[in-house]
C-alpha cells in the first residue's frame, strides 16, 4: 500500500493547500475516537500509482461539476448516523450531487463550513436564491449574518430537507415570538408561513409574497369591510386601508395576540 509520505513527494498542492491541519490529515486521534485518515483512506491502496504515477489511484472523484453519488462511498463508510442519516432521501442525492461537490477536503477550511463563505458555495448552483439577495427585503444571507444550514439540512431532513419538522418550526427557530401559542390566532400563520412570506427575498416589506392590500384580499375579500378591491384608484381619496402600512394601520397583530383587541388583530 502506498504511504501518504510517498503521495506527498509529487501531491505538494494539497499538502501545501492545509489537508494536514484537518481531520482527514492529521493521523488518529490520541482518545481514540478515530484511526489514521490519509490518501489512501479515500483513494484506495493504488499500489501501482505508487510505482508508476501515469497509472490512475484506485479511486479518482470527478471534479465538483461532475461529482457523483458514486464518489460518496468514500466518504459514507466513515460518516455515518447523525447528519448523514437522511442522505439517501436528500434532494442533492437525488440530484447526483456528490459530497465533494460542495466540501473541499484538500484545503485548511472548508469554505462551506464556514459561516461567511457557504452563501458562496450554496449559490454556485443555487442562482435564484442569490438573485433574491439583491431585492428589497432579503434574509441577510449575502452579509453572511443568516447561513443557508441554518434553514436547510443539505445531507436530508425530516421535511423537504430543512433542519425541523415543518416550515414553521424551522422558522420559530429564530423568530420565536410568533410561536405562540396566542388565545387568538390567525390560522394561516398557524398553517404555514409561506402563505404570505417568501423565505430568501422579497421587492416588497417583511419578505411578503405580494404587497399589502392586496395580500390580505387574497382571503378576506368579503369579511367585515366591504368587499371592494383596494387598488390604486383609492389612492386619491386617501383611504386609510391603502395607504401607509395597509391593513396594518389597524390590524397589527396579524400573528396573533392574547388581549381582548387580538380578536381582530388590533393593537
Amino acid at each position: 500500500m502506498a504511504s501518504d509520505n510517498s503521495c506527498h513527494a509529487c501531491h505538494r498542492s494539497a499538502l501545501q493547500g492545509g489537508i494536514t491541519h484537518r481531520s482527514h490529515g492529521l493521523g488518529a486521534d490520541p482518545q481514540g475516537q478515530q484511526t489514521t485518515i490519509g490518501c489512501t483512506a479515500c483513494h484506495g491502496p493504488s499500489d501501482q500509482h505508487a510505482v508508476n504515477p501515469r497509472l490512475k489511484p484506485d479511486r479518482i472523484f470527478a471534479s465538483k461539476a461532475e461529482a457523483s453519488v458514486e464518489d460518496d462511498q468514500a466518504c459514507l463508510s466513515c460518516h455515518k448516523g447523525g447528519a448523514v442519516d437522511h442522505w439517501l432521501f436528500s434532494e442533492h442525492q437525488q440530484a447526483g450531487v456528490g459530497c465533494h461537490g460542495c466540501h473541499s477536503i484538500h484545503k485548511q477550511t472548508d469554505p462551506v463550513q464556514q459561516r461567511t463563505e457557504q452563501f458562496q458555495v450554496c449559490t454556485g448552483c443555487h442562482q435564484r436564491e442569490a438573485a433574491d439577495q439583491m431585492k428589497f427585503s432579503h434574509h441577510p444571507m449575502a452579509e453572511g449574518h443568516v447561513q443557508c444550514t441554518d434553514c436547510h439540512a443539505p445531507h436530508g431532513g425530516a421535511m423537504s430537507n430543512l433542519v425541523a419538522a415543518s416550515i414553521n418550526d424551522t422558522c420559530y427557530l429564530c423568530h420565536v415570538e410568533k410561536r405562540g401559542p396566542f388565545l387568538f390566532e390567525h390560522e394561516p400563520v398557524q398553517d404555514d408561513c409561506s402563505h404570505c412570506h417568501l423565505p430568501h427575498g422579497s421587492v416588497n416589506d417583511s419578505l411578503l409574497k405580494t404587497r399589502q392590500p392586496l395580500l390580505c384580499q387574497q382571503c378576506h375579500i368579503a369579511s367585515r369591510h366591504p368587499g371592494t378591491l383596494y387598488d390604486s384608484g383609492r389612492l386619491n381619496g386617501r383611504d386609510i386601508n391603502i395607504i401607509g402600512q395597509s391593513c396594518t394601520n389597524c390590524h397589527s397583530q396579524v400573528h396573533g395576540g392574547n388581549q381582548p383587541e387580538s380578536s381582530t388583530f388590533r393593537r
